[in-house]
């Protein structure tokens, strides 16, 4: 699972796993601008860590999915939501930010095992 990531001076699509070599400057591998100048040394050890918190997330649901079945439906827009409210707004105004995070959050939600709706109960 790769995490897909724009330059914000480029527009260039990079994937997240370049970043994660402390050596490298936490730098655009296009235009060599710097993501997080003031944290250089310590954002590809954060990058590695959202890489693997994705993993472990879509590890545990597909998983959890394949013990429950059709018995336990996990309400998506609680497990997603809060991961697309983390991600910085797109550069779009108004409307479109939300739609922005709301398609993210789609694409994330369809990896492996997707969650499940919440059915309401009687």
């Amino acid at each position: 699972m790769s995490i897909e990531a724009r330059c914000g001076a480029c527009r260039r699509k990079l994937l997240l796993v370049q970043l994660v070599q402390p050596s490298d400057g936490f730098r655009c591998p296009s235009c060599g601008s710097a993501f997080a100048p003031g944290y250089a040394t310590v954002a590809p050890g954060v990058s590695a860590r959202v890489m693997d918190a994705q993993a472990a997330l879509v590890t545990a649901l597909a998983e959890l999915g394949s013990m429950t079945g059709d018995r336990l439906r996990l309400d998506q827009a609680t497990v997603v939501d809060p991961v697309a409210t983390a991600l910085p707004e797109a550069e779009q105004p108004g409307p479109a930010r939300r739609h922005h995070a709301r398609w993210w959050a789609r694409g994330a939600a369809t990896q492996p095992t997707q969650p499940r709706t919440a059915q309401p109960q009687s």
